[in-house]
């Protein structure tokens, strides 16, 4: 074919409106040589930037080839296959295949790009991994984990504070929560995890994990967890697998405080440590003060009003912070 039709035929395939026996044709030109398939790469990308919208009833090759003509150069004109347009036809998809590979590996170096979440005090951060994971974040702790995990055999995050995870199951890709001295590794489940220097415990609501101290790179001693159950490390890293039997360990995400029939006393201890505040009490006989009842997403004085309504106390506000104290 000569160069003429050769671009008259790119440019209908552009405009599709290519007849079937010339799209035949041109494809037949274009699987000739390697030269050819270039040049045709070459002209298509030519014709993606140059504005040839015209109906096909109105179709002129010649004005066609002028307007991409003029694309190439303003100097001179191109009328033969020759070299340097085989070398600047080439050129072009050099050029395009370096952008395609460098666009690839900016993708790939964004999925495996480190991204580190911290809280303050008081806050905390609901995150979704790649993997739909979703977990919460407590105050004061630090998560670093990688944008997806695509190409890795395991899910890592690193952990150093408190976290509840609700991990979606992938049976091929065991998802790892690790820690300066522990690591947990789970399939698919939903537990809470604090690994800091203040504690290391876990405590398990569905499923299963496995809870290990760490020895440099190597893993010493383990207990599998299941729910309903929960485990803690102590200074001399053993590790105690017990039932959960408080609840309100979990009060920071669930925002709720649960109570069966417990000492008053010790229910002040849990509105202390989760509302962070001081509360001091007088009354005669603390140990026969029991009370049962949720609190759930209550400020600290509502809570102190719906104790205090139950077991026939009252309770004001101090310079100090609260005081529970007898009618």
């Amino acid at each position: 074919m000569t160069e003429e039709e050769v671009w008259e035929l790119m440019v209908k395939s552009h405009q599709l409106s290519i007849a079937e026996h010339e799209s035949e044709r041109l494809d037949a030109w274009i699987r000739e040589n390697q030269a050819n398939r270039l040049l045709a790469d070459g002209m298509a990308k030519l014709l993606s930037q140059t504005d040839i919208h015209q109906e096909p009833s109105n179709y002129n090759a010649k004005i066609a080839w002028a307007k991409v003509e003029g694309r190439v150069t303003a100097n001179s004109k191109v009328r033969h296959f020759t070299p340097t347009l085989f070398r600047w036809a080439a050129a072009i998809m050099i050029i395009g295949l370096i952008s395609v590979a460098y666009w690839q590996l900016g993708e790939l170096s964004l999925a495996k790009k480190k991204i580190t979440v911290s809280t303050k005090s008081g806050e905390s951060k609901k995150i979704v991994l790649g993997d739909s994971t979703q977990l919460w974040l407590n105050e004061n702790s630090i998560l670093t984990y990688s944008r997806e995990f695509d190409d890795d055999t395991v899910r890592l995050v690193q952990l150093n504070g408190e976290a509840f995870l609700e991990v979606a199951h992938d049976q091929e890709k065991p998802f790892i929560v690790s820690g300066k001295n522990y690591e947990t590794r789970v399939l698919g489940t939903s537990f809470n995890v604090q690994l800091s220097e203040k504690e290391n415990s876990v405590v398990v609501v569905t499923g299963k994990v496995r809870f290990s101290h760490k020895k440099n790179v190597e893993i010493g001693s383990s207990v599998v967890i299941e729910k309903g159950f929960q485990a803690t490390a102590n200074q001399d890293h053993e590790l105690t697998l017990s039932p959960t039997t408080n609840q309100n360990k979990l009060a920071w995400h669930t925002r709720t405080l649960e109570f069966r029939n417990q000492k008053i006393t010790d229910v002040i201890t849990e509105l202390s440590s989760y509302y962070r505040v001081v509360i001091q009490i007088k009354v005669d006989k603390p140990q026969d003060y029991l009370f049962t009842g949720t609190i759930h997403q209550a400020s600290a004085e509502t809570a102190l009003e719906t104790i205090c309504y139950s077991l026939h106390l009252r309770w004001k506000k101090t310079t100090r912070g609260y005081l529970i104290f007898n009618e």
